[in-house]
């Protein structure tokens, strides 16, 4: 593994940095109030599997090159979700995913996150495609794929056994910078 220097994204009202140790009390708070299934879980996980999440979304960087950030107001460290690019060993494709406090929802940070990312997926790292998929069930983020842009581009059966749609997300310029 060789080491990899995250970069902060900067957006007309959000900084993306890399996640921290120290980030354990916000993985703690949105998995105490979230009503969102991913995977196979809903919330309630147990602080062991938490802080083995958070060193995961740490390491995905130094693996891969490319990973989550956590998102937070300008001027302001508050955790507000975080927004990335995973791409675990046995998923069939990479994702943009996110996640918000219940707080934070509603506001568009997500879709400003999100579009920065996209951004510096194709700009940066030079991908051909961006793509995401979600369950069925999670409607909202359906609305922010298709927000962004998104188009069903394919039905894959993924390795927990459940039916996703993937969008591809296309490259649409925001006023963001890579402050590396």
């Amino acid at each position: 593994m060789t080491s990899h220097i995250i970069p902060t994204l900067v957006t007309k009202r959000l900084i993306l940095r890399g996640p921290r140790l120290s980030d354990l009390a916000a993985y703690k708070a949105f998995n105490n109030v979230s009503d969102v299934k991913v995977g196979n879980y809903r919330g309630g996980r147990p602080e062991p599997e938490l802080s083995e999440r958070l060193g995961q979304d740490i390491a995905h960087w130094t693996v891969k090159g490319f990973g989550m950030w956590i998102m937070c107001l300008k001027d302001q460290d508050v955790v507000l979700g975080g927004a990335g690019l995973c791409y675990p060993d046995n998923w069939p494709s990479h994702e943009l995913t996110w996640w918000l406090m219940p707080d934070a929802r509603g506001q568009g940070f997500a879709t400003e996150a999100s579009q920065a990312v996209i951004d510096w997926a194709y700009d940066i790292k030079g991908w051909p495609v961006v793509e995401t998929h979600m369950r069925d069930e999670n409607q909202p983020a359906r609305r922010l794929a298709v927000r962004l842009g998104g188009k069903i581009t394919r039905r894959d059966t993924f390795p927990d056994g459940v039916k996703r749609d993937v969008f591809a997300l296309p490259r649409r310029r925001m006023d963001c910078k890579d402050n590396t």
